[in-house]
């Protein structure tokens, strides 16, 4: 395990600013990580971008330019062929929540992130290409009107639980032609960091790398972040995190700021009656929901962590829904150590909730633990007061008469819902649509790492989050050049 103090340098622009004897400011990270940098107050002027018309040869730049960049740097970006990956890879061992095997499958996804034509999906599905590298006319009689879609200043306060943020980020900021300033997290200080230099060292004077900067500051400094957000130097925020840190950033928005909030999301799993009706059904039920709420070991917005099943209360199906815990506690610990792995340690604070709630055992049943994986039974049609606390492998099974009702249960904080048997799926999904789930998949096949790979593969220009960010970061800009055709009747475009 890394030990010393890690050196992250500033990346502004294709420059790298190392920390001095002179400009340094020691950051403590999580998980007992310390690392050292620039102090990134005497470096606002490099990271953002004061003037908006420097955007001018980045907009120039073909789409097919950017992804072939892209593309190249991608074959760059394999773990055991690139030291700046490996250096970040050990610091987010340290300093994130994710082990070693997870991780590692993590950081292999890469390369692929960065496939050419993907990317150019992506691109031209979300916005058009078209639209992208210049300006698109409207079919007669609105000939004389053209629209484009160019790039904008962003921030970037990304989040650390899974590193492939990292190279979203970087995707997404290029494919919109887009300077971007990234704020790393304290759980994954350097991948960002590591991509930029990739970057760099593929080809410095590349537009993509003179409109990338990376620093790290401590979440919740005023005097860093009150400099940077600034209609006069960033357009567009992206937040990822904790509802505090976007709630702070909040304070410093002024008209002609547009923030995209990718606050937290919480998930579930709704099995219907039909797979506690034979053996065979309540295994591959069983392994749905371990996997759905065991990938990355429960870290990610997408695992689920409360699991409603179409059920009775009374003894005999509570009885039912016990050995149905019991099967999912088994099947964690049988999921591939690429999906998943037991805790390195206890969270005294959830053990503490099953502890208490083991107590009250006419409302609750509790079987296994928060390193292993555990389950904590709902007696009745209610999910615990703790829900959002549930990690480490541990979900609640609550009983409900009716799908629909878990209804009452959704936001738009509810993400992922995972479905059992897919014989559900077509009378819940309007209503659950309406009510703020953005995504559901399937828990069937009986095959965890099918499973995985099927609710992680999307055609490119998915959603996300209910949104759509690549659309959201570009401006559109309207050109309206004088009619040619005779006036028709009076419209009155909207002010």
């Amino acid at each position: 395990m890394m030990s010393s103090l890690v050196d992250i340098p500033i990346i502004a622009r294709g420059r790298i600013i190392l920390p001095t004897d002179g400009d340094a400011v020691e950051f403590k990270g999580r998980g007992g990580a310390a690392f050292r940098s620039p102090d990134p107050h005497r470096h606002i002027q490099g990271l953002v971008l004061g003037n908006a018309a420097l955007l001018a040869d980045l907009n120039a730049a073909k789409v097919a330019d950017i992804v072939d960049f892209l593309a190249e740097a991608g074959k760059r970006l394999r773990l055991e062929d690139n030291a700046w990956l490996q250096e970040s890879f050990a610091l987010a061992l340290q300093a994130g929540g994710l082990a070693e095997p997870i991780l590692r499958g993590v950081y292999d996804q890469l390369p692929y992130m960065f496939d050419g034509c993907a990317l150019t999906a992506l691109a031209d599905q979300t916005i058009g290409i078209a639209y992208l590298d210049g300006w698109v006319s409207g079919d007669a009689p609105y000939d004389n009107v053209r629209v484009r879609a160019v790039g904008t200043r962003q921030l970037h306060i990304t989040a650390g639980n899974v590193p492939v943020v990292a190279a979203l980020t970087v995707i997404r900021g290029a494919l919109t032609k887009s300077d971007i300033l990234i704020k790393s997290p304290s759980n994954d200080p350097l991948t960002a960091n590591a991509i930029a230099r990739t970057l760099i060292d593929l080809d410095p004077a590349h537009p993509v790398v003179k409109h990338i900067a990376v620093a790290y500051w401590k979440g919740g400094d005023e005097a860093m972040e009150s400099q940077i957000v600034r209609t006069s130097r960033i357009d567009k925020i992206t937040a990822w995190g904790g509802m505090s840190s976007v709630k702070h950033i909040q304070k410093f928005l002024s008209p002609g700021i547009d923030l995209t909030a990718l606050n937290p999301k919480y998930s579930m799993s709704m099995i219907g009656a039909d797979a506690l009706a034979s053996e065979a059904a309540m295994d591959e039920a069983a392994l749905g929901v371990a996997v759905i709420s065991g990938f990355y070991n429960q870290t990610a917005c997408a695992n689920t962590r409360v699991v409603y099943v179409e059920s009775g209360t009374d003894e005999a199906d509570i009885e039912r829904l016990v050995q149905f815990g019991r099967r999912i506690v088994a099947a964690f610990a049988a999921l591939p150590p690429v999906i998943s792995t037991p805790a390195e340690t206890r969270n005294r604070d959830l053990e503490a909730e099953l502890e208490a709630v083991s107590l009250e055992d006419d409302f609750y049943h509790v079987e296994g633990d928060t390193l292993t994986g555990g389950v904590v039974i709902s007696k009745f049609p209610d999910r615990v007061d703790f829900y959002d606390q549930l990690n480490n492998r541990v979900v609640n099974i609550v009983p409900v008469p009716d799908l629909l009702d878990v209804a009452k249960w959704c936001d738009d904080t509810t993400q992922t819902v995972g479905i059992y048997p897919e014989t559900i799926r077509d009378r819940l999904l309007d209503t659950f649509s309406l009510v703020g789930v953005q995504r559901m998949v399937s828990l069937s096949g009986g095959d965890p790492m099918q499973i995985f790979h099927d609710m992680h593969t999307l055609p490119p220009g998915m959603p996300h989050d209910g949104i759509e960010p690549l659309r959201r970061n570009v401006r559109w800009v309207i050109d309206h050049r004088p009619a040619s055709h005779e006036a028709s009747a009076l419209g009155i475009a909207a002010e």
